[in-house]
């Protein structure tokens, strides 16, 4: 591999996808997050499109009533049985009511600069990566870049 190659968005990224359809519920994006032991999946269509991203503060998010989060301290007011009365309401609303759908996407043969940019401009953890047909290959988030930071100065 030639040094160019070491810093391509191919060779720092992570395969394995955690991903839920785009037609997916409430509860079915949950069990995905549960099982997969993570915050975030990568929302697509079926032909693995990226259509979005959920992440678990989209789900909380989700949880609290409109009349809560236009006024917060009346949260106090309310009965311990709200939240679980809540959730079941919300359990089979589909994704797409809550999912962000303006997703940034990378390819895979673009560098790590260009990634690290990407993270650093718009704040996010992750960056879903696209191949040249624009499907879901993988991933590559900060971690991923530190890494490749810690490889630059040889650090193990």
């Amino acid at each position: 591999m030639t040094e160019q190659e070491k810093y391509l968005v191919k060779n720092n990224m992570q395969n394995v996808v955690t991903s839920v359809n785009v037609k997916a519920t409430f509860r079915e994006a949950l069990q995905k997050m549960v099982d997969g032991r993570t915050n975030g999946l990568v929302v697509v269509d079926n032909e693995n499109y990226v259509k979005g991203i959920l992440s678990s503060m989209d789900l909380i998010q989700y949880v609290v009533p409109d009349y809560l989060e236009d006024d917060k301290h009346l949260a106090a007011f309310e009965v311990a049985e709200e939240f679980s009365k809540r959730i079941k309401e919300v359990a089979e609303e589909p994704i797409t009511k809550f999912m962000t759908d303006k997703v940034h996407t990378i390819k895979e043969g673009h560098t790590l600069m260009e990634a690290a940019t990407m993270l650093s401009e718009f704040k996010i953890r992750q960056i879903p990566v696209v191949n040249d047909e624009e499907k879901l290959v993988g991933y590559i988030n900060r971690t991923d870049i530190k890494k490749a930071i810690a490889h630059v100065l040889g650090i193990h």
